[in-house]
């Protein structure tokens, strides 16, 4: 088994979570059940996730000098997950993510404040570059600001260091990076975005993967949600279905998938291997509240997708 060290460079939020019988129509008010607040963030929660599936996480991320900070520290500081690389913005608060779940189906609406993500300096990112040099893998997003993310992979990309990108939330980056990185991992809206084809399930899946081959990915995974997940690339074409679960939650989702793919791919495991792997992570984040706070272990992972 190989090392498993993995770079994470991307966002922290503090997440308040309303659960809803319903999620309201425009101009609709209706009564919660509940408000939580929790660790989250794109990147944040990829490197909980990398880190809960067994890899040596470095997570590079910045966080403002407020309350809303210690939500993830404490997390941090209970799961045994390094800070050393933690910064601190002196004039822009935490991000934060405002997140409406609908209490019967589990679907999400989700406002972002950017905050301190948004103020990562190239500066900021040279001082992990030896980490990334030492990586198996860089694992990227979008949530924070692009001058970052450009740094970042170029110093992956000198030092032969694979590069996963999660383009999400989309923007235009997406299709400026897309043949700068090994892998790239949108959903249905994501993919529909970067290809202008439609992505709505497996169906329209091998059609846009190919799309974004001809735009220059090496290899292509598009998340489906309840349907699973459609590999293209370099390794062939992997269609994988997923098990039914009871969805309670499906916050964090996509971020579950991609960090646990890559502590598998790390480790040296096929692409199919490390896809069932992110699988049954992913399955077992949805039944449980949360995004960060509700990422497995890797027991659990394994026990579910051999079981």
């Amino acid at each position: 088994m190989q090392n498993r060290k993995i770079t994470v460079i991307g966002s922290y939020n503090t997440d308040l979570t309303v659960t809803t019988p319903h999620l309201p129509a425009n101009g609709e008010s209706v009564l919660g059940t509940s408000l939580e607040y929790n660790p989250g963030g794109k990147g944040s929660n990829q490197a909980v996730a990398a880190h809960k599936a067994g890899a040596d996480v470095t997570l590079l991320a910045k966080l403002g000098r407020d309350s809303m900070s210690k939500t993830g520290l404490d997390l941090y500081g209970k799961i045994g997950l390094d800070t050393s690389h933690i910064v601190f913005d002196e004039k822009n608060n935490t991000g934060a993510a405002l997140i409406e779940v609908d209490g019967q189906s589990g679907e999400n609406r989700i406002i972002v404040i950017p905050g301190s993500n948004m103020n990562i300096t190239k500066e900021d990112v040279g001082s992990v570059a030896e980490c990334i040099k030492d990586s198996d893998i860089l694992l990227i997003q979008l949530e924070i600001n692009a001058d970052a993310i450009r740094e970042a992979v170029r110093i992956a990309k000198e030092n032969g260091t694979s590069v996963v990108l999660n383009p999400a939330p989309y923007s235009d980056l997406a299709k400026e990076l897309i043949k700068d990185v090994d892998f790239i991992t949108p959903n249905e809206t994501e993919a529909s975005f970067i290809t202008g084809i439609n992505v709505n399930g497996a169906k329209d899946a091998p059609a846009a993967a190919g799309k974004m081959l001809e735009m220059g990915a090496k290899n292509v995974i598009i998340t489906l949600g309840s349907q699973g997940s459609y590999y293209k690339g370099e390794y062939g074409e992997i269609i994988l279905p997923t098990r039914k679960v009871r969805r309670v939650d499906t916050t964090g989702a996509g971020d579950a998938y991609n960090g646990a793919f890559c502590c598998a791919l790390s480790e040296g495991k096929s692409v199919y291997d490390a896809m069932r792997f992110a699988d049954a992570f992913a399955s077992i984040s949805v039944t449980r509240k949360g995004a960060a706070s509700s990422m497995p272990t890797r027991e659990e992972a394994e026990t579910f997708m051999n079981s």
